[in-house]
């Protein structure tokens, strides 16, 4: 019997559990006005006010802002995330050093864009990035239609600049605008963050399933790429006509701010320590999404249904997506404190556990074990966005945000290219990178400890 229809309906069944704890213990909280008063935009500057839809609670008209559009952007993210490897190497017949390759480029151009890209939406506007985002990210799903090796590449070159743009663009439109609406009054800023990954896992649960069933409806794992491209056009029309825009530093202000520069990175511990934190954490979580399927496929080799079954990629993205959920509804629970000290001892403990999750499957060969393993891996990634965004959206200054967050990225990127050119087949290479990993994310709880806690 497949048992990822089992583990899915338990974990969706914690995470109602998680869901119902976490409402019964809320309570009101009392307007503070902390975060808004921290580094303000100038009035003069500001741009007119966003077109809140219609509703008489402004936390959930900004909510409905800002998420609408960013839930369909991260569902053509994860509807065919599942499907990036086993459509390369299974379904066009490519070598594993090609898709390894492939993702290479990915990350190359993420590399790259990350050197630029916030700051130029810091200069042009956050939310031209955004629009950006969308155009870019439509191209490279479609690429996926072609078998020419050239227009693979390029689709992979427009995706990883895509990548860069979706992990600063939208977070960094979203504080500028929370602060000047003065939201804080109605909603923590954590609470944005702490919703943005709860959200992102319920969209990436339904787009594994929807995903899923767009593969055995058509028969074709390029169905799911093509779905993305759809909400991604859906998101642009949304960004276009409901958000406006906002910026970093002006022309006029630039030479007020201190330049935030790969220097700066290195010679501001706190920054430094959060980049090293990216690259640990978001360099094992990307190096996970390379290894994840083949891993499973290893384990099932060893199971008696792997004759007449199979991998459900998308019922297993779903499972993995709930784990996530189940972490970041456990991080509102337990890290709901600001503060640097706080959000450091959270993460300190999401790398060791993450740590431990990942050096598990070295040991443990069984199916089971790879799963829950991995399940656990998931969980503390849903702790960790949270986390880590609150501590960057503390630690950074508004005026170069983008351009912070885009540096912050660029070891990252450089370190995965890195670890894809030397990919090769087989379990051992597996259990090394696995390995490395979990020693990288152990030396980040020291990192962490020493100059953040």
């Amino acid at each position: 019997m497949e048992p990822y229809a089992p583990y899915f309906a338990s974990l969706l069944l914690f995470n109602l559990a998680l869901y119902l704890h976490t409402t019964a213990s809320s309570s009101p909280r009392k307007p503070s006005s902390s975060l808004s008063a921290s580094s303000p935009s100038s009035p003069s500057l500001l741009p007119r006010s966003s077109s809140l839809p219609k509703t008489t609670n402004p936390a959930r008209a900004f909510m409905l802002l800002y998420f609408t559009p960013y839930t369909l952007a991260v569902a053509a993210d994860w509807l065919q995330g599942p499907y990036m490897y086993t459509l390369y190497h299974d379904e066009k017949s490519l070598s594993e050093p090609i898709v390894a390759a492939l993702f290479m480029t990915g990350f190359a151009s993420a590399a790259v864009t990350a050197c630029f890209a916030g700051g130029m939406a810091d200069k042009r506007g956050r939310r031209a990035g955004c629009l950006v985002y969308c155009v870019a990210y439509a191209v490279s799903c479609l690429t996926v239609l072609s078998d020419n090796l050239v227009v693979l590449f390029i689709g992979r070159l427009l995706g990883g600049l895509s990548t860069t743009l979706l992990y600063s663009v939208f977070e960094t439109w979203m504080i500028s605008e929370y602060r000047r609406q003065e939201m804080s009054a109605h909603l923590e800023l954590g609470e944005m963050f702490g919703l943005s990954v709860t959200l992102s896992g319920v969209t990436a649960i339904v787009a594994g399933v929807v995903g899923e069933a767009l593969v055995r409806h058509t028969g074709a794992k390029t169905a799911p790429f093509v779905a993305a491209a759809l909400c991604l056009g859906v998101a642009f029309c949304l960004i276009s006509q409901r958000w406006t825009e906002n910026y970093g530093t002006t022309t006029s202000e630039e030479r007020l701010v201190p330049p935030t520069s790969l220097r700066s990175l290195i010679t501001d511990t706190r920054l430094l320590t959060l980049s090293l934190s990216t690259l640990v954490f978001e360099g094992s979580m990307y190096l996970f999404v390379f290894f994840w399927a083949p891993s499973l496929i290893a384990s099932r080799a060893l199971s008696a249904i792997t004759a007449t079954a199979g991998t459900p990629f998308g019922l297993i993205f779903s499972c993995f997506m709930a784990a996530m959920m189940i972490g970041s509804l456990s991080s509102s629970m337990l890290g709901s404190s600001s503060g640097r000290h706080a959000g450091a001892r959270m993460l300190m403990t999401v790398m060791a556990v993450a740590a431990t999750a990942l050096l598990l499957p070295v040991m443990v060969r069984s199916e089971g074990g790879v799963f829950w393993s991995f399940a656990l891996f998931e969980v503390c990634v849903g702790m960790y966005y949270p986390t880590i965004s609150r501590l960057k959206s503390e630690m950074v200054e508004e005026s170069v945000r983008g351009r912070a967050y885009g540096l912050m990225r660029m070891p990252l990127n450089v370190f995965v290219v890195v670890s894809l050119a030397v990919t090769r087949e087989g379990e051992a290479h597996r259990d090394l990178a696995f390995t490395v990993c979990g020693g990288m994310l152990l030396s980040g709880f020291f990192a962490v400890k020493r100059y953040l806690e």
